[in-house]
């Protein structure tokens, strides 16, 4: 006969199975051991003058990257500038974890700036992984630690260099779409700040293929 100390310890061994078997972690930053960017580098507007600039490090006590600039304009293009925050070195970068089983890119971000022009992207089998990436927008309040999660369907990878916005929707063109394959063969993700003069400051802690967002919400 079980007792009911076995009975709750067994239900909650299940229950974080159940919950691990819902993501796979794609990007954390808390064994980065001495490396205070945790094998991320940064690329800023450096096409015709830009001016926008950014910083990125990581504790690796805390398991945070921390993410800080300014998005300001192109002087000879009168528009804003962009961000880049990036996995290093997409050509020799090992395969991340299948995410083709999950359904949604998941984010755990704090954000200490209102700032509105978020992009996050993912590079697989493409010879040009900053132009051919999948790219989607997501938005982030100032304040707490929160989740974003975006579906799969919100990517494209036909999108303008100029702005960061899809010319194609992967809702309107399927051709756009990541595919099982590509989702297979992620070898970059990257964050963007972009199309929207202004300062940001933003941490992430993790990075994550799952399936829905509830039992995310505080992990």
């Amino acid at each position: 006969m079980l007792h009911l100390t076995h009975v709750l310890l067994l239900f909650s061994v299940s229950a974080k199975t159940l919950l691990a078997a819902d993501f796979v972690d794609l990007v954390t930053f808390d064994k980065c051991g001495s490396d205070k960017t945790c094998g991320w580098s940064l690329e800023n507007d450096p096409v015709m003058g830009g001016q926008s600039h950014s910083s990125w490090t990581v504790d690796p006590s805390s398991g945070v990257a921390h993410w800080v600039g300014e998005v300001k304009d192109v002087p000879s293009l009168k528009a804003p500038g962009f961000c880049w925050t990036k996995t290093s070195n997409y050509y020799l970068h090992p395969v991340f974890p299948d995410a083709s089983p999950f359904t949604h890119l998941l984010m755990r971000v704090k954000s200490a700036e209102a700032y509105s022009a978020w992009k996050v992207s993912f590079a697989a089998d493409t010879i040009n992984p900053q132009f051919a990436s999948f790219k989607a927008d997501f938005s982030v309040a100032t304040g707490d630690w929160t989740t974003v999660a975006i579906p799969w369907d919100n990517f494209s990878n036909k999108w303008s260099s100029t702005t960061g916005e899809p010319t194609k929707s992967c809702k309107d063109d399927s051709s756009v779409c990541p595919t099982t394959k590509n989702l297979r063969d992620i070898k970059q993700i990257g964050i963007w700040a972009e199309g929207k003069a202004g300062s940001f400051d933003i941490e992430i802690l993790w990075i994550r293929a799952g399936n829905s967002t509830v039992q995310h919400a505080t992990i």
